[in-house]
């Protein structure tokens, strides 16, 4: 929709070129007009190309069926998966892991969103990326946001807070899981940038990407 405006805009603006302005009186003002209008172009271009940059939407992430587990811990924290019916104990997950708690309303889950897609796309199933969507609205709002902004790791559900048993409160909250099933290191609050996350994943689960 954005795009499609901003495309109306620069079709109007081309087209306006090189028409008299009776308004106009002098060349400066004419010059600070196409000064003004080609900002406008630059601006309309780059808002739009950062848009369609940091959304790209996906149809499907990976099945919460995907995830590797240990086996045991049935009698853990159970989260629903936030593509279908099947559940899965938190406890279950089996390491190297990083399992990353978000929430669509949360603008600092926004923020490492790239990051994760990035690490993802980089893992080589080397460790794995699991996504807990917590005190959503609902299970559809979720699934819709996640499909919206790319995030094709597999996605857990908890409608009702009970992963804060394991997690703690808030968002984002990343737990960084090793090969023997132990928490190493939980991140609270977004990373500061990609390079923070990288460093981090190498640190804790010996992992190294690029």
């Amino acid at each position: 929709m954005w795009c499609m405006f901003v495309k109306e805009t620069l079709s109007f603006i081309w087209n306006r070129r090189g028409r008299p302005f009776k308004s106009i009186k002098t060349c400066e003002e004419r010059e600070c007009l196409s000064m003004k209008r080609s900002m406008v172009l630059l601006l309309l271009l780059t808002s739009c190309s950062f848009d369609t940059s940091t959304r790209e939407s996906i149809s499907a992430f990976a099945p919460c069926g995907t995830i590797q587990t240990t086996g045991a811990a049935a009698d853990g924290v159970m989260l629903q998966c936030l593509d279908g019916d099947g559940e899965l104990a938190i406890e279950a997950i089996e390491g190297p892991a990083l399992i990353s708690v978000w929430a669509s309303w949360c603008s600092n889950c926004e923020k490492q969103r790239p990051y994760l897609i990035r690490a993802f796309n980089e893992s080589r199933d080397r460790f794995q990326i699991i996504g807990v969507d917590v005190e959503e609205k609902s299970k559809e709002v979720g699934h819709k946001h996640a499909l919206a902004r790319g995030m094709a790791y597999p996605q857990l559900f908890d409608p009702d807070g009970r992963s804060s048993k394991v997690f703690g409160p808030g968002v984002p909250i990343t737990q960084f899981i090793d090969e023997n099933q132990k928490l190493v290191f939980q991140q609270i609050g977004a990373f500061s940038s990609y390079d923070d996350l990288v460093e981090k994943i190498y640190k804790y689960l010996g992992v190294e990407i690029s």
